[in-house]
């Protein structure tokens, strides 16, 4: 994706789709306040049936397939699209994926079943009516062993973009207010190009109360989250991002 050498090309992308009913919904506002233009789609989420039937359809979107291998949350955990059979160095003694990439390379794990296991999550996508158009990992997992040439190389065969080209926009820092304003800053803070910001919206809702990491509150994480959500369907957003003269983009 080219861009001009003057202004900031922005895409902004919600992440975890499939993750849990108020997570779709949350990001499905934010979509139709035409802000987030791309979705990244957990295939192994506990709602993912949900997500597909809200997302197929939406061609005004660029959806795509969140690459997941891991269940990091002390709350709900998920496993493999595939038979724990076939992937048995996926997964732990429940069935469920290891909590993060790190602990899957502790594990020692078959990289041939990991692909397996992205392949049959794309194709179940398809058959649920979505048209990927690009690929990135849940927890960043194509940093392990050769994971990210595998991915890279996987995208060329499916004809999907590599989210892993671009650039992140450095991380707008939490609270539970002004996430608008520390946008503007940090956006101010950057040089012309293109660039993602991954979002997770979210509703402060008891299915999203469940996500927290071990040793963490239950709700701090929807807390954030529904922060969030309430900063990318603020009416003030759209402003702040034409006075900055940032283009919203998609990635395909």
């Amino acid at each position: 994706m080219s861009t001009s050498s003057d202004h900031i090309r922005l895409i902004i992308r919600g992440d975890d789709a499939g993750s849990c009913e108020s997570a779709d919904l949350a990001i499905m506002e934010a979509c139709d306040h035409d802000i987030v233009r791309n979705v990244s789609v957990m295939v192994p989420g506990p709602t993912f049936a949900h997500s597909a039937r809200l997302l197929a359809g939406r061609t005004d979107l660029c959806l795509g397939l969140h690459v997941t291998l891991n269940a990091e949350w002390a709350g709900p955990k998920w496993g493999p699209v595939l038979p724990v059979s076939h992937v048995p160095t996926l997964v732990d003694a429940h069935g469920y994926f290891l909590p993060t990439p790190e602990d899957l390379q502790r594990r020692g794990f078959d990289e041939q079943q990991a692909m397996a296991e992205v392949e049959a999550q794309l194709c179940r996508a398809r058959e649920a009516g979505l048209k990927i158009r690009y690929l990135d990992e849940h927890m960043m997992v194509g940093r392990i062993g050769s994971l990210r040439r595998q991915l890279a190389e996987f995208c060329r065969r499916q004809g999907l973009v590599e989210a892993d080209r671009f650039a992140w926009l450095p991380d707008v820092p939490g609270g539970p207010a002004g996430w608008v304003e520390r946008l503007r800053r940090r956006l101010m803070q950057i040089p012309a190009g293109c660039y993602v910001l991954g979002s997770h919206p979210g509703f402060d809702r008891p299915d999203m109360r469940q996500f927290h990491l071990p040793g963490q509150a239950p709700g701090v994480v929807a807390g954030q989250r529904d922060a969030e959500r309430r900063g990318l369907t603020s009416p003030h957003l759209p402003g702040v991002l034409r006075e900055l003269g940032v283009e919203i983009a998609q990635y395909a």
